[in-house]
């Protein structure tokens, strides 16, 4: 370049007058250069994409079932305080319900429940590739070994496995419709619906003790106030207490889905959810290419800078 060129790199550097144009006429200098490094990072990045094995997504949508309140004849009877202060429910507390489901799910103790089934456990943790044709999980033989069903540095916590839980898992009550959407992430579309099914069947079943529990204690309590009770008002309000454990309980031995009725059950799906192999060609080619050009330009600009300032006056 002349020396008139080189003073007017030097001159608009300095002055903070470097236009667009010119900027990419100092890159387009080592457009070769870029060139080379964005091959080398696309080839990097198919090569890490197609190393990622593919993640199916299982998904259902629920309706939170059996929401019940406490009439107001009950709240004027004062019964429910007296219920409480023993530790008897007797409804129409002011916590949602679907907030109780879905903490429920995210819990540790829950997840303690869970992993006590056949297979779940090494899913979780230690599953390194699915095979389609067989429909089977290839575990990580340096984590579990799949023949004896054993783990090779012991079993995992229950802390280890929820670290895996909860990136795997996505749960929550939508405050528009109410309705709570829950979906888990695997290498195993068959494992991911397994999986999710269980979580729904197993929430169900909790709930329906916790409430079936609940419900005889209640009625254990009433019946005691009753047979010691001989106000005829006092007896009425037990009584109606005593028909809604009645209902409730019923409700818990003969409702399978008693927490979360299905709106869309899960299903095995066929076509994976993530990576997306073309997208992440695509930014990391822009980001390469953007990062590049800049190391170019400033490239370019110091160098012009230093040969200016050698050449003697």
């Amino acid at each position: 370049m002349s020396d008139s060129g080189n003073n007017k790199i030097i001159t608009g550097y300095q002055e903070n007058e470097i236009t667009i144009s010119f900027a990419f006429e100092l890159v387009w200098r080592r457009r070769m250069s870029i060139a080379i490094g964005l091959i080398l990072v696309m080839v990097m990045t198919l090569i890490y994409a197609f190393s990622l094995p593919n993640i199916y997504r299982s998904t259902g949508i629920y309706e939170v079932a059996g929401t019940s309140e406490t009439s107001s004849h009950v709240q004027k009877s004062g019964l429910s305080s007296i219920a409480g202060a023993v530790g008897v429910s007797l409804g129409g507390g002011q916590t949602n319900k679907g907030d109780i489901i879905v903490e429920t799910i995210k819990s540790k103790t829950f997840l303690e429940h869970l992993i006590k089934f056949d297979d779940v456990l090494p899913a979780l943790l230690a599953a390194e590739t699915y095979n389609h044709e067989s429909k089977k999980i290839n575990y990580d033989e340096s984590v579990f070994s799949s023949n004896n069903k054993q783990w090779n540095n012991g079993a995992p916590s229950v802390h280890e496995a929820y670290v895996a839980y909860k990136k795997l898992l996505t749960v929550y009550q939508d405050q528009g419709d109410n309705f709570i959407y829950i979906s888990f992430d695997h290498i195993s579309p068959d494992f991911a619906n397994y999986f999710l099914n269980l979580i729904i069947d197993e929430v169900n079943l909790s709930l329906r003790k916790k409430s079936s529990l609940e419900a005889n204690a209640a009625l254990d309590f009433l019946e005691s106030q009753l047979t010691g009770t001989f106000l005829i008002e006092l007896r009425n309000s037990i009584s109606t207490l005593i028909q809604k454990q009645l209902e409730k309980k019923m409700l818990a031995d003969v409702s399978k889905n008693f927490a979360l009725k299905p709106i869309e059950s899960p299903f095995v799906e066929e076509e994976k959810h993530s990576p997306s192999r073309a997208l992440m060609l695509l930014w990391y080619s822009l980001g390469a290419l953007i990062c590049f050009s800049m190391i170019a330009l400033f490239w370019e600009l110091n160098r012009s800078e230093s040969t200016s300032d050698s050449k003697p006056i």
